[in-house]
This record gives structure tokens, C-alpha cells and sequence, in this order.
């Protein structure tokens, strides 16, 4: 895709150079572990039985801090298709498309500068939740392949939510309507999802539903590695069978959203 690399750079440097959204955007993972972390932590009042519930996590931190880092990636993706809308509206995307690049490198530009903001959120609330009181506790036998397998984790989840909000930006003029869209799914998809809650807390028929979420498969994930560090044989399942049905979501959107992007944008 020609031209990818620098509208990507051009995304980068603008997230960069705007100190306000470079610093809220930095801020926000923090304060989500901090403050809703420690406000909840149940291993405090019900000891053993709260950890057993917590599918053996020490305290809420710990057992949230996978929800949190998709949750975060959810938001962040969310509104990558925002940038679409203004471009259009400031009159770039119209000069971007009467450019010898490929359609797709716009679209795909967005998608990849907030990969790469949700993962540098990501790296501070993962360092956040080591250094606040009763914070992030690792497994210790934690390797060197469970980072890896974090990150990926963290890029497929990022990926699949901008491409989603980005598809919609290309057939949407209106930036009130996919302000719409975005406040009416950012609440059902982080709640209809394991990401805060375990399963055994949540109604059946929402515990049914959360299962089939990408955001469950993505918290799921990254909180078996992070509590259990080595993995038995029905840890590993869960993780691999979460992995799959993310990898198999993502590259399906991420086709879907090649293919609309170079025949459906439009100034």
C-alpha cells in the first residue's frame, strides 16, 4: 500500500505534538487502575473466597489489568475513525485521494498510529499498576513469551476495534453520527464482557452472551498468563481457543475494511 508509511508518521506526529490528547491519553489507563483497581478490590473483605472468585488473582488489580488494557484499546480504537471524519471535513482526505497512493493507506494509516498509542498506554498502565499500593502482582514464573503474547494480544484487540470504527468513518459524513455509534457500543461491549467481572459474578443469559465478545476473548487472555505465568492444560485451551477466535475476528475485519476502503471512500 503506497504511501502508508507516511501517513502513518503524520498520525503519529500529530497525537505527538498535541500536548493535551498526548497526556490525556497517557493518563487515562492510570487512572482507571488506580482509582476503579483499588476501589473494588473484594480480595479485601472476603479473603481466600475472594481470591478463589478472582480465579486465583491476589487482588482486583491483578485480575483486572487485562480487562482495563482491552478496554482501553476498545476506547482508544473507538475513536480512530474520528480522524477520517475530520480529515474530510478539514478537505485532506480529498487532496490524500486525488494522490498517486493506494485508498486503503488512509484508512489503514489511522488504524495503525492508534495500534500504536493503545500500546504505549498500555506499557503505562502495566507500569502504573506495579507501582501503585497493592498493585499489579505477577506470576513468577512469567516469562519472556507471555510479554510477547500480551502484546500480540493487545495489537489484534487494537486492530479489530479501529478497523471496525474506521469502516464506519468511511461511510459516515457526520461526526454526531459516529459519536452515536460509538456512545451507544462502548458501554454493552466492556460490560456484556469478562473484562471487569468474572463469569461467576455475571447473570447467566450475560455470561452467555460476554463469551462470544472479542473483549472477553482479549481479557481472557492476557489475565491467565498474568496470574498463572506456566499454564496446565485446560489454562493453555482457554488461551489458545481465546486467541484463535481473536486472530480469526481480526483478519476478517481487517479484509472487510481493505476492501470497502479502496471502492466506498469518498470525500
Amino acid at each position: 500500500m503506497s504511501g502508508l508509511l507516511p501517513l502513518t508518521s503524520r498520525e503519529i506526529k500529530k497525537w505527538y505534538r498535541n500536548p493535551t490528547f498526548f497526556i490525556v491519553g497517557l493518563l487515562q489507563p492510570f487512572f482507571w487502575i488506580a482509582l476503579f483497581g483499588s476501589a473494588f478490590d473484594i480480595t479485601r473483605g472476603f479473603g481466600a473466597a475472594g481470591r478463589l472468585i478472582l480465579q486465583g488473582a491476589p487482588n482486583y488489580i491483578t485480575f483486572i489489568i487485562g480487562g482495563v488494557a482491552t478496554t482501553t484499546a476498545l476506547f482508544t480504537g473507538m475513536f480512530s475513525g474520528m480522524n477520517i471524519i475530520w480529515d474530510r471535513r478539514l478537505g485532506t482526505l480529498g487532496r490524500f485521494l486525488s494522490s498517486p497512493i493506494h485508498r486503503s493507506s488512509i484508512v489503514f494509516s489511522k488504524i495503525i498510529s492508534a495500534t500504536i498509542r493503545i500500546l504505549v498506554q498500555i506499557l503505562i498502565l502495566f507500569i502504573a499498576a506495579l507501582l501503585i499500593p497493592n498493585g499489579l502482582e505477577i506470576a513468577s514464573s512469567f516469562s519472556a513469551f507471555d510479554v510477547i503474547l500480551i502484546i500480540v494480544t493487545v495489537t489484534l484487540v487494537s486492530t479489530l476495534f479501529s478497523s471496525i470504527f474506521s469502516v464506519i468513518a468511511i461511510r459516515v459524513t457526520r461526526q454526531e453520527t459516529i459519536m452515536g455509534i460509538v456512545n451507544l457500543v462502548n458501554l454493552p461491549l466492556m460490560f456484556a464482557s469478562f473484562a471487569l467481572f468474572p463469569k461467576q459474578l455475571m447473570a447467566p443469559w450475560l455470561a452467555d452472551i460476554a463469551q462470544y465478545n472479542p473483549v472477553s476473548w482479549s481479557a481472557t487472555i492476557m489475565r491467565t498468563v498474568i496470574i498463572n505465568g506456566s499454564l496446565n492444560a485446560s489454562q493453555l485451551s482457554t488461551v489458545l481457543n481465546n486467541f484463535i477466535a481473536l486472530f480469526i475476528v481480526t483478519v476478517v475485519v481487517i479484509v472487510i475494511t481493505y476492501v470497502l476502503s479502496e471502492s466506498e471512500i469518498r470525500q
